[in-house]
């Protein structure tokens, strides 16, 4: 089970922020009544420090500090309001040098504002993205900051960056504890990632199940809501999909009919409409007390019934097993196995083996990378039809009486050479990359992620005509959208290079023996798909879907074109 990233982490990050500063400034007026006991403020005092604080509100960072500056002896404090200001406003490096100005010059600073200097430069350091010295500053603020809950947050998200689950989760336990009405929902959900990378289902339940009841309807309860879903005794998933399509070329029918493969009907035009569904199921059925094995089963089934062309209906269950390995804190390997039995209509077509194993590591800030190796066995359960030879030499044209398709050249023998079975040896990588997104724009878009990659095969077939080579690039995005649209596009490109040449003819003339070109085989083929969704609930969805494929191949029995128009019901339950 793979954990999904919050919805817009920007937003989440900024949160992070905000929550901070929160406490931070919500403690100003009893730091700086306390460092005048028995004073009644009133007058100029008072009133500056309310101006601070409407500046600080409004992001008027220099003001608020030229409010207090003037102020005799509160000239360190001005600056460490306006350091707190500028983290609040996102201005970190601005942040950073108010704070280190103060470090040089800490009169009129009580001890525990010192250590709220050391804290809030901890705070700019994290978002600067410069742990080391972040963690550094945390020390320093140890036993002397008056804000320990904060401390405590972002010294949990360090080590829960770091990979050190074991601290992070009582950290980000203890942040949530000390302060809720200033740390919550942050630390829960942290504490919550922090207690599953530990293993400890039943706390991490616990944690995700805080953050829904304390915010069900915000970023953090809907992202909290999923993961709270995925960490079941026993995780689970379970798709599927009904649905009506337009296919205008159910039989890829090239320039030339395939006239050699009996499955295909020559009489019938090549457009229909069809239902579809497939279902795709998953359990983890174990994992070991220190959460790094883990194993279940997988089972899918897919089929379509055609309006006209009911002699090509597919009806194709697959089962298979998984077995995975926590191989770092952001790596994780895994190798799985799949069979496949399929029919067309009620004869049986293919028998399908594929075994993978496959790595993936989430980078701290580039995405999710997945590297693989994969082998798939093929088997059809059915011989290719046998073209009947020329009764001459090869190459002159000489008549087939009776056969209205030609005949081909002697010594053709089409039942071995077009055999697909065979197996196909592969490895690749994929990346995925969840952009960013700049302040205003995540109103429009709530998540926005980048895909792509690579992949290699060998195919080696019984029959010379399916014997090949391939490369594959692929590349999609996928959109979030608000009101619970979203949308996805994938384009692909395959290169398939043959060994062989093939043994269609790209001209047929009845009754006459064809030609066959000497030319190795070569393809290259195009796909897009374009997809639209709109959640009904949280398990149900609509969609709207259009899909592309072009072949260009150099042999006219595979030179195609294919358009796709469905509209589907999802459903969805893990």
């Amino acid at each position: 089970m793979v954990r999904k990233k919050p919805a817009n982490e920007s937003v989440l990050k900024s949160s992070v922020v905000s929550l901070g500063l929160t406490l931070g400034l919500s403690i100003g007026s009893a730091a700086f009544m306390s460092a005048f006991p028995g004073t009644a403020f009133a007058g100029p005092l008072e009133d500056a420090l309310s101006a601070a604080r409407q500046d600080v509100e409004q992001g008027r960072c220099g003001q608020a500090e030229r409010q207090l500056a003037g102020v005799s002896g509160l000239e360190g404090r001005a600056r460490l309001l306006a350091g707190q200001c500028q983290i609040r406003s996102g201005l970190y490096p601005e942040a950073l040098n108010s704070l280190d100005a103060i470090r040089g010059d800490r009169d009129g600073l009580s001890p525990e504002q010192v250590g709220d200097v050391e804290l809030y430069r901890a705070v700019a350091l994290y978002h600067l993205e410069r742990y080391t010295e972040a963690d550094a500053a945390l020390t320093e603020a140890e036993g002397v900051s008056s804000d320990e809950a904060q401390l405590l947050l972002y010294r949990g998200l360090i080590a829960l960056r770091d990979g050190d689950n074991d601290r992070a989760a009582p950290a980000l336990e203890s942040a949530a504890r000390l302060s809720p009405e200033l740390t919550e929902p942050v630390a829960s959900y942290y504490a919550g990632l922090a207690w599953q990378g530990a293993a400890e289902r039943t706390r991490a339940r616990e944690a995700f199940q805080r953050v829904v009841d304390l915010d069900g309807d915000g970023s953090w309860g809907k992202e909290a809501k999923k993961l709270l879903e995925a960490t079941g005794l026993f995780p689970f998933f379970l798709r599927g999909k009904i649905g009506v399509e337009f296919d205008d070329n159910v039989l890829l029918r090239g320039d030339v009919a395939e006239i050699a493969d009996d499955r295909r009907d020559s009489t019938r035009g090549e457009s229909d409409w069809r239902g579809v569904w497939a279902i795709d199921a998953g359990i983890q059925l174990f994992q070991s007390d220190d959460g790094e094995w883990s194993g279940g089963a997988t089972a899918s089934y897919t089929g379509n019934n055609h309006v006209d062309l009911f002699a090509v209906d597919i009806h194709y269950p697959t089962v298979g097993a998984y077995i995975a390995n926590q191989l770092g804190t952001n790596t994780i390997g895994q190798a799985r196995y799949q069979f496949g039995h399929a029919w067309v209509n009620d004869d049986p077509y293919l028998r399908s083996h594929v075994a993978e194993i496959s790595v993936a590591h989430t980078w701290t800030r580039a995405g999710t990378t997945i590297a693989l190796v994969d082998v798939l066995a093929n088997d059809l359960r059915f011989q290719p039809f046998e073209v009947q030879d020329g009764p001459g030499p090869s190459g002159t044209n000489a008549p087939c009486p009776g056969n209205p398709f030609g005949c081909s050249p002697a010594g053709v023998n089409e039942t071995s050479a077009r055999n697909r079975d065979g197996i196909g040896y592969g490895a690749g990588f994929e990346h995925r990359y969840l952009v960013t997104l700049p302040q205003g724009l995540n109103k429009i878009i709530e998540q926005l992620e980048l895909g792509g990659g690579y992949h290699f095969r060998y195919y080696d077939s019984e029959g010379e005509e399916w014997e090949h080579f391939s490369h594959i690039l692929n590349a999609g995005v996928n959109i979030e959208l608000p009101l619970d649209f979203s949308i996805v596009t994938r384009i692909s490109y395959e290169h398939r290079d043959f060994a062989n040449p093939s043994t269609f003819p790209d001209v047929e003339t009845p009754d006459v023996e064809y030609t066959l070109s000497g030319n190795d085989r070569s393809e290259h083929e195009v796909v897009f798909e374009g997809e639209v969704e709109k959640d009904l609930t949280d398990n149900i969805s609509v969609s709207g879907r259009y899909s592309y494929l072009t072949n260009d191949s150099n042999r006219d029995a595979y030179n195609y074109d294919r358009h796709i128009v469905g509209g589907y019901l999802k459903f969805r339950f893990d």
